[in-house]
């Protein structure tokens, strides 16, 4: 994890009203879990007039083949994993080169957006969603926390090999949010 990422990654919390600086985590799964519940919790609050739907709603829409999947992550975040399909989008990309480059494929689908546990996601969601319905999508949603939420509830990765069990797990603060400590990743598989 570099500086730069970090900073990045405190920028954007700070512009969502939530703090990387988290409240220190207890031992045990309990407090992981109530510390991942509180930031899911604090993005649905932050980002109100966006549709906050599960891992296994997304599940449901993927096997349906009804949505399209944006992973709003670093290329380091998603080469260690991502949902199967899920088209990795640039955080900071411009709302006119994401339009030119994913307003066809989103015509007649849901666009659904993740990240580690909605911050990036939620923003890159709000900031295009009104773009997005006028270009066809039936709809714009954010996975409620994001990948961490989808690893907890044990739904397949992938990497570019194949299933992985890896999640990556942003910084040292937000990945003790994570479950399963030992799948922790951020170099992935060699």
């Amino acid at each position: 994890m570099t500086i730069k990422t970090v900073r990045y990654g405190a920028i954007l919390a700070a512009a969502a009203g939530l703090s990387l600086a988290a409240p220190a985590l207890r031992a045990g799964e309990a407090s992981q879990s109530a510390q991942l519940e509180r930031t899911i919790e604090d993005v649905a609050k932050r980002w109100p007039n966006l549709q906050h739907v599960s891992a296994e709603n997304v599940a449901r829409m993927m096997a349906e083949k009804s949505a399209v999947i944006f992973d709003v992550r670093s290329e380091q975040e998603y080469n260690v994993s991502h949902l199967e399909g899920a088209i990795r989008v640039d955080p900071a990309i411009d709302s006119a080169e994401f339009f030119r480059a994913q307003a066809e494929a989103v015509k007649g689908k849901t666009a659904v957006f993740y990240c580690s546990v909605g911050v990036r996601s939620s923003k890159l969601a709000e900031r295009v969603g009104r773009g997005l319905k006028e270009a066809g999508a039936l709809g714009i949603q954010n996975m409620r926390g994001g990948i961490f939420a989808w690893h907890q509830e044990q739904r397949p990765l992938h990497d570019a090999k194949g299933l992985i069990e890896l999640v990556h797990p942003y910084d040292k603060t937000w990945g003790k949010a994570v479950k399963r400590q030992e799948s922790i990743s951020t170099e992935g598989r060699q």
